[in-house]
């Protein structure tokens, strides 16, 4: 298919994904120095703000599995991250956010755009990686802060590794090998992105590149962090060698580790990510009490 054909496609699936959402919701887009941002709204309107940041190539559907607890006591807004697939589009595909600050800048207008003046903010993967660089540049818009497998933790030499060859020798077998790495071996992560990203491969997106986040910056975060960590992890690797690192350097920080999980740590067990995330919000807000 033409690389229009295989946007168009993504779009299709974007949408069947999006008619499973299980709560209300409301669609809007907001300018930004970027281009136009894509957000879905749930939640109260009255109710404390969260921003969910997604991870690469999967957009703001992936948060299907966790979306009815988070909305129950928080406006939800769940962002479709500029330059990569979805529904926001950049105004010019040769200007983007190219490095933490830039995101930083681009996620400050959301905020503006949606009057929000301060939140808390999940972010899985590479939203991870945005989100922490977030805490670090915009410290008085950040709440608190969970990430989900966080890119930038550690050295992301593995992940960029994989998608230099995908850019480099762009053949079948080297896409579906990317994705199958990176989803890992758990049937809900695979049946819910497999088709998805090997869709999205032949896509255009433009993305900043995640590299390690210096322990410098990483002392700069002082919202509470809480992290939490998949044992089998691809992208990620030593759940244990990331956990230690970010403790030592993170001033505020709570670690879980999940033995069991790869890298959609959120839909493999929903339960245990979403209880632990409340848990982790609540007890910050009200002193641990």
């Amino acid at each position: 298919m033409t690389t229009q054909e295989n946007e168009a496609k993504i779009m299709s699936m974007y949408e069947a994904k999006l008619a499973t959402w299980p709560v209300p919701y409301e669609e809007g887009y907001v300018k930004t120095r970027y281009g136009t941002t894509h957000v879905i709204m749930s939640g109260p309107k009255e109710a404390p703000p969260l921003v969910l940041v997604h991870a690469m190539g999967v957009t703001s559907t992936m948060w299907l599995p966790n979306i009815a607890a988070l909305s129950r006591e928080y406006r939800v807004y769940a962002v479709d991250t500029i330059g990569d697939f979805g529904k926001s589009a950049l105004d010019n595909l040769d200007r983007y956010p190219r490095n933490g600050r830039e995101y930083s800048l681009w996620l400050t207008d959301v905020f503006d755009q949606l009057s929000i003046q301060k939140a808390d903010i999940i972010g899985a993967s590479m939203g991870g990686w945005i989100t922490m660089n977030y805490a670090i540049y915009a410290p008085d818009r950040v709440n608190r802060i969970a990430l989900l497998g966080p890119l930038g933790i550690r050295s992301s030499f593995q992940v960029l590794f994989r998608l230099m060859s995908v850019v480099l020798f762009p053949v079948q077998a080297n896409k579906r090998s990317l994705i199958q790495w990176t989803l890992g071996d758990n049937p809900r992560a695979r049946d819910a992105y497999t088709e998805y990203m090997l869709t999205a491969v032949n896509c255009r997106n433009r993305l900043g590149t995640p590299y390690a986040i210096s322990g410098d910056n990483l002392r700069r975060i002082k919202a509470p962090v809480l992290l939490v960590l998949g044992g089998s992890d691809n992208p990620i690797g030593s759940a244990e060698k990331a956990a230690a690192r970010a403790e030592k350097l993170i001033p505020d920080i709570q670690v879980e580790i999940m033995p069991k999980t790869g890298h959609l740590m959120n839909m493999e067990d929903p339960e245990f990510v979403n209880a632990a995330i409340l848990k982790f919000l609540y007890q910050s807000a009200h002193g641990n009490s």
